[in-house]
């Protein structure tokens, strides 16, 4: 990634989370003015969920309608048009499930594109399901107060924070011996630094906003590296250079194959989907249904119902030991942290794919750098009485996982209601699109290299769930559709797929 991206990606907006544990108030005017310095002395927006001035607000909605609901147009163009600054507050509220963190993440992007930096304060008595999805919505959670002994035990009572990006404002670290988690996640962050120390956000707001801005960048930074080698590296790499050749005289080892994470995934899926079974071990936070989708997808490359998925997931159970309903909650079964479930070919769904259809789902499903990516709807040229009109193939997987770039190519980016965010790849004969984005990781008119991380997929514009939507076209002057400076016609990413014919080679090439 190049700085002119780093700093483009800042631009499209942030959210900045704070936690006040213990404190009777929460400093409602010094933060208003950190969110105006924030947006560079523009309008500004900071949500309260912490229920501690609910009628301190002057936006015509309450923070929980934030989650509890899509906002609608009208709510949206006068966010748009009002040229006033919003604070958002009401009673104690936060999401409490995937739907409601849907919510407020779509709402949220839809503000950024007038509002760039938001400022979020969490509720004192923040649980950790909470917590996890306060560190999905934010890059950054600020934890700031009086007494290190009650922020202490917040940090450590929150698994998901101890693994957040932090700034800890209090003047002294979390006891290692009393609270050994907590301090291990202050001393991992960045809170330290002479110049975040010496700087009182509350005082300084304009200083403290490019302290923030920075650690956004650091953010970025961490999870798409800059393009370069450092001065050390490259003082260092005649060196290492050398005693990279000479260590084989030395040192004799048999090498085995190595799947790359990313670059080859599509010769692992290759051997791993001719296999009778494989195994999942579970987090805790994901339902059975959702690795059974990827399942039937892998083994049989169809796109799965409900009914279909209700029977594979009381089979696989059934096939592990388990009872039809183990760990059922709200008609999900959430296996929990550390359970191993195999999963097996289901031979008893008569509908399998052709060979066919399968090398090409295994492809797509290789884009994206998630392992167990599946395909949810198919390109449908028209409308019938079975299927909608669709002009690309949705693919499924967790938020935030990277896109992979197929081939070489030149970026264009865009972004409309439907669609959301939008990244396209065009080479001489061809165009690919990956709609719904979350980040770009690529500007219009870069040059991309295959296999390289373009962009994280999302929830913007229409969608129901984190994928990306792929629709391929061939470059036509007269085309209907454009990206960029080209035009194209749209066609079946099943049929894309055998005109250009990219094969495992291809891809291990990345």
């Amino acid at each position: 990634m190049q700085r002119k991206v780093l700093n483009d990606l800042y631009k499209q907006g942030g959210v900045t989370c704070f936690a006040f544990p213990g404190e009777a108030e929460i400093p409602l005017a010094p933060l208003q003015n950190l969110a105006l310095a924030l947006n560079a002395g523009a309008r500004f927006l900071v949500i309260d969920f912490s229920g501690k001035n609910p009628f301190k607000g002057n936006a015509p909605i309450e923070a929980k309608d934030l989650f509890e609901k899509t906002l609608s147009l009208s709510d949206l163009e006068k966010i748009k048009t009002d040229s006033e600054s919003w604070t958002v507050t009401g009673s104690r509220s936060y999401p409490q499930n995937d739907n409601q963190f849907r919510n407020l993440y779509h709402n949220l992007q839809q503000i950024k594109g007038v509002i760039p930096q938001i400022v979020v304060v969490l509720p004192l008595d923040l649980n950790d399901n909470e917590a996890y999805y306060a560190a999905l919505l934010s890059r950054l959670v600020i934890i700031d107060g009086d007494s290190v002994e009650s922020a202490s035990r917040f940090l450590e009572d929150l698994p998901h924070f101890n693994k957040a990006y932090l700034l800890w404002l209090l003047p002294q670290k979390p006891s290692r011996k009393k609270f050994y988690h907590a301090n291990r996640a202050v001393c991992r962050s960045d809170s330290f630094f002479k110049e975040i120390k010496k700087t009182d956000w509350r005082k300084d707001p304009d200083s403290f906003a490019k302290v923030i801005e920075n650690l956004h960048k650091i953010a970025i930074v961490q999870k798409n590296p800059l393009d370069g080698s450092s001065k050390v590296f490259r003082t260092l790499f005649p060196i290492l250079f050398l005693l990279a050749i000479a260590l084989p005289f030395f040192f004799s080892t048999q090498t085995e194959p190595v799947i790359s994470n990313i670059r080859n995934r599509i010769h692992e899926r290759d051997k791993l989907s001719v296999a009778p079974s494989f195994e999942y071990t579970f987090d805790g936070k994901e339902p059975l249904q959702r690795i059974a989708r990827y399942a039937i997808g892998r083994f049989s490359a169809i796109i799965t119902n409900d009914q279909m998925i209700r029977k594979y997931v009381n089979v696989t159970l059934e096939e592990n030991g388990f009872k039809k309903n183990s760990w059922e909650k709200n008609n999900l079964n959430f296996p929990p942290e550390g359970t191993t479930i195999k999963f097996s070919r289901p031979d008893y769904i008569g509908s399998t794919a052709t060979d066919s259809i399968g090398a090409a789902w295994k492809y797509w499903t290789s884009i994206v750098s998630d392992s167990v990516a599946y395909i949810t709807e198919f390109y449908h040229a028209q409308a019938t009485a079975k299927y909608r009109q669709h002009n690309g193939i949705d693919v499924a997987s967790r938020q935030g996982a990277r896109i992979l770039a197929p081939f070489a190519a030149k970026a264009w980016t865009t972004r409309d209601e439907r669609g959301g965010i939008v990244i396209g790849l065009v080479r001489k004969k061809d165009v690919i699109l990956f709609m719904h984005c979350d980040q770009l990781l690529y500007l219009d008119g870069q040059e991309v290299m295959a296999g390289d991380p373009i962009a994280t997929v999302g929830l913007t514009g229409h969608t129901t769930g984190p994928h990306a939507h792929v629709v391929t076209g061939l470059i036509d002057k007269n085309g209907p559709k454009h990206i960029g400076n080209v035009r194209y016609k749209v066609i079946d990413p099943i049929k894309w797929f055998y005109i250009f014919k990219p094969t495992a080679d291809a891809v291990r090439s990345r």
